[in-house]
Protein backbone atom coordinates (compact mmCIF):
# COMPACT_ATOMS: atom_id res chain seq x y z
CA UNK A 1 0.00 0.00 0.00
CA UNK A 2 1.12 3.55 -0.78
CA UNK A 3 -0.16 6.67 1.00
CA UNK A 4 -0.84 9.19 -1.77
CA UNK A 5 -2.29 12.59 -2.61
CA UNK A 6 -2.33 15.05 -5.53
CA UNK A 7 -0.82 18.48 -4.88
CA UNK A 8 0.45 21.69 -6.42
CA UNK A 9 4.13 21.98 -5.51
CA UNK A 10 5.43 25.35 -4.32
CA UNK A 11 8.41 27.41 -5.54
CA UNK A 12 11.40 27.69 -3.19
CA UNK A 13 10.70 31.37 -2.40
CA UNK A 14 7.21 30.49 -1.11
CA UNK A 15 8.58 27.74 1.14
CA UNK A 16 11.19 30.22 2.44
CA UNK A 17 8.47 32.76 3.26
CA UNK A 18 6.39 30.11 5.03
CA UNK A 19 9.45 29.20 7.11
CA UNK A 20 9.82 32.88 8.04
CA UNK A 21 6.15 33.06 9.07
CA UNK A 22 6.58 29.98 11.27
CA UNK A 23 9.65 31.54 12.94
CA UNK A 24 7.74 34.77 13.51
CA UNK A 25 4.89 32.89 15.21
CA UNK A 26 7.30 30.93 17.41
CA UNK A 27 9.08 34.16 18.42
CA UNK A 28 5.78 35.86 19.17
CA UNK A 29 4.72 32.93 21.38
CA UNK A 30 8.02 33.22 23.32
CA UNK A 31 7.73 37.01 23.69
CA UNK A 32 4.18 36.73 25.05
CA UNK A 33 5.02 33.64 27.12
CA UNK A 34 2.22 31.68 25.45
CA UNK A 35 2.38 27.95 26.30
CA UNK A 36 2.03 26.61 22.75
CA UNK A 37 5.37 24.81 22.36
CA UNK A 38 4.11 21.33 23.22
CA UNK A 39 0.75 21.77 21.50
CA UNK A 40 1.89 22.77 18.02
CA UNK A 41 3.50 20.39 15.55
CA UNK A 42 5.11 22.60 12.89
CA UNK A 43 5.14 21.36 9.30
CA UNK A 44 8.58 21.18 7.68
CA UNK A 45 8.52 24.08 5.15
CA UNK A 46 10.21 21.84 2.57
CA UNK A 47 7.16 19.58 2.66
CA UNK A 48 4.44 22.25 2.51
CA UNK A 49 2.27 21.91 -0.58
CA UNK A 50 -1.20 22.83 -1.82
CA UNK A 51 -3.28 19.66 -1.59
CA UNK A 52 -5.82 19.11 -4.37
CA UNK A 53 -6.93 15.59 -3.43
CA UNK A 54 -5.96 13.33 -0.52
CA UNK A 55 -6.24 9.67 -1.52
CA UNK A 56 -4.88 7.84 1.52
CA UNK A 57 -3.58 4.28 1.31
CA UNK A 58 -3.87 2.83 -2.20
CA UNK A 59 -2.75 -0.48 -3.67
CA UNK A 60 0.44 -0.55 -5.73
CA UNK A 61 -1.68 -1.77 -8.66
CA UNK A 62 -3.62 1.54 -8.74
CA UNK A 63 -0.59 3.84 -8.88
CA UNK A 64 -0.23 3.71 -12.68
CA UNK A 65 -3.94 4.61 -13.08
CA UNK A 66 -3.56 7.51 -10.64
CA UNK A 67 -0.51 8.75 -12.55
CA UNK A 68 -2.56 8.78 -15.76
CA UNK A 69 -5.55 10.44 -14.07
CA UNK A 70 -3.28 13.18 -12.68
CA UNK A 71 -1.80 13.76 -16.15
CA UNK A 72 -5.27 14.00 -17.68
CA UNK A 73 -6.47 16.48 -15.04
CA UNK A 74 -3.53 18.82 -15.72
CA UNK A 75 -3.96 18.64 -19.50
CA UNK A 76 -2.88 21.91 -21.12
CA UNK A 77 -3.91 24.21 -18.27
CA UNK A 78 -1.73 27.32 -17.90
CA UNK A 79 0.32 28.13 -14.77
CA UNK A 80 -1.64 29.61 -11.86
CA UNK A 81 -0.92 33.18 -10.71
CA UNK A 82 -1.35 33.01 -6.93
CA UNK A 83 -0.25 34.88 -3.83
CA UNK A 84 -0.10 34.22 -0.12
CA UNK A 85 -2.94 36.04 1.59
CA UNK A 86 -3.84 36.11 5.27
CA UNK A 87 -3.81 33.33 7.81
CA UNK A 88 -6.25 31.46 10.00
CA UNK A 89 -7.19 28.12 11.50
CA UNK A 90 -9.49 25.18 10.89
CA UNK A 91 -12.15 24.62 12.06
CA UNK A 92 -12.00 28.13 13.61
CA UNK A 93 -9.56 30.53 15.27
CA UNK A 94 -11.24 29.92 18.64
CA UNK A 95 -10.89 26.13 18.36
CA UNK A 96 -7.80 25.68 16.18
CA UNK A 97 -6.69 22.29 14.92
CA UNK A 98 -4.77 23.42 11.80
CA UNK A 99 -2.93 26.75 11.34
CA UNK A 100 -2.68 27.91 7.75
CA UNK A 101 -1.76 30.66 5.30
CA UNK A 102 -4.44 31.45 2.72
CA UNK A 103 -4.17 32.10 -0.99
CA UNK A 104 -5.48 34.75 -3.38
CA UNK A 105 -5.14 35.27 -7.12
CA UNK A 106 -6.40 32.91 -9.80
CA UNK A 107 -8.58 30.90 -7.41
CA UNK A 108 -11.25 30.12 -10.02
CA UNK A 109 -8.67 28.36 -12.24
CA UNK A 110 -7.30 26.61 -9.15
CA UNK A 111 -10.81 25.39 -8.25
CA UNK A 112 -11.28 24.17 -11.84
CA UNK A 113 -8.02 22.22 -11.57
CA UNK A 114 -9.16 20.68 -8.29
CA UNK A 115 -12.52 19.69 -9.85
CA UNK A 116 -10.69 18.13 -12.81
CA UNK A 117 -8.56 16.07 -10.41
CA UNK A 118 -11.75 14.94 -8.61
CA UNK A 119 -13.45 14.03 -11.90
CA UNK A 120 -10.48 12.10 -13.31
CA UNK A 121 -9.83 10.16 -10.10
CA UNK A 122 -13.45 9.41 -9.11
CA UNK A 123 -13.84 6.43 -11.52
CA UNK A 124 -10.88 4.77 -9.77
CA UNK A 125 -12.89 4.50 -6.54
CA UNK A 126 -12.22 7.88 -4.91
CA UNK A 127 -15.47 9.85 -4.56
CA UNK A 128 -15.38 13.64 -5.06
CA UNK A 129 -14.87 15.72 -1.93
CA UNK A 130 -18.11 16.54 -0.11
CA UNK A 131 -16.64 19.65 1.53
CA UNK A 132 -16.01 22.82 -0.49
CA UNK A 133 -12.42 23.22 -1.71
CA UNK A 134 -10.59 25.60 0.63
CA UNK A 135 -7.06 26.24 -0.73
CA UNK A 136 -4.51 26.77 2.03
CA UNK A 137 -0.91 26.05 3.05
CA UNK A 138 -0.62 24.27 6.40
CA UNK A 139 1.87 25.80 8.85
CA UNK A 140 1.19 23.68 11.94
CA UNK A 141 -1.23 21.23 13.50
CA UNK A 142 -2.48 21.32 17.07
CA UNK A 143 -1.80 18.01 18.81
CA UNK A 144 -4.99 16.08 19.61
CA UNK A 145 -4.01 15.70 23.25
CA UNK A 146 -3.36 19.45 23.75
CA UNK A 147 -5.14 20.63 26.93
CA UNK A 148 -7.68 23.44 26.76
CA UNK A 149 -5.36 26.20 28.18
CA UNK A 150 -2.78 25.45 25.47
CA UNK A 151 -5.47 25.45 22.77
CA UNK A 152 -6.56 28.86 24.05
CA UNK A 153 -2.95 30.03 23.89
CA UNK A 154 -2.79 28.91 20.24
CA UNK A 155 -5.97 30.90 19.55
CA UNK A 156 -4.43 33.96 21.25
CA UNK A 157 -1.26 33.55 19.18
CA UNK A 158 -3.37 33.60 16.01
CA UNK A 159 -5.14 36.77 17.13
CA UNK A 160 -1.80 38.52 17.72
CA UNK A 161 -0.10 37.38 14.50
CA UNK A 162 0.55 39.90 11.75
CA UNK A 163 -0.67 39.05 8.24
CA UNK A 164 1.93 37.28 6.12
CA UNK A 165 3.56 39.22 3.30
CA UNK A 166 1.47 39.07 0.08
CA UNK A 167 4.06 37.10 -1.88
CA UNK A 168 2.98 36.54 -5.52
CA UNK A 169 4.12 33.41 -7.35
CA UNK A 170 3.35 31.19 -10.34
CA UNK A 171 2.31 27.63 -9.52
CA UNK A 172 3.61 25.44 -12.34
CA UNK A 173 3.85 21.85 -11.07
CA UNK A 174 1.17 19.31 -10.11
CA UNK A 175 2.35 16.02 -8.66
CA UNK A 176 1.00 12.68 -7.54
CA UNK A 177 2.80 12.44 -4.21
CA UNK A 178 3.78 9.55 -1.98
CA UNK A 179 3.78 10.20 1.78
CA UNK A 180 5.73 8.17 4.34
CA UNK A 181 4.80 8.83 7.96
CA UNK A 182 7.85 8.78 10.25
CA UNK A 183 8.38 9.72 13.92
CA UNK A 184 10.23 12.84 12.72
CA UNK A 185 7.33 13.83 10.43
CA UNK A 186 6.04 12.98 6.98
CA UNK A 187 8.46 12.49 4.10
CA UNK A 188 7.17 13.22 0.59
CA UNK A 189 8.24 11.94 -2.82
CA UNK A 190 6.77 12.79 -6.21
CA UNK A 191 5.63 9.68 -8.08
CA UNK A 192 4.81 11.76 -11.19
CA UNK A 193 4.96 15.50 -11.93
CA UNK A 194 3.26 17.47 -14.68
CA UNK A 195 3.92 21.07 -15.71
CA UNK A 196 1.06 23.49 -16.06
CA UNK A 197 1.40 25.10 -19.46
CA UNK A 198 3.12 22.04 -20.89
Amino acid sequence: MVRTFVAVELPAEVRAELSRVQSELRNLARERDLPVGRSLKWVDPEGIHLTLKFLGEVGEDKVAQLVEATRASVGTRPPLALQMAGSGAFPSARQPRVLWVGLAGDLSALAELQRAVDEQIAPLGFPPESRPFSPHLTLARVREQAPLPERRAVAELLSLAKPSAPLAFNATRVSLMKSELRPTGARYEALATYLLGG
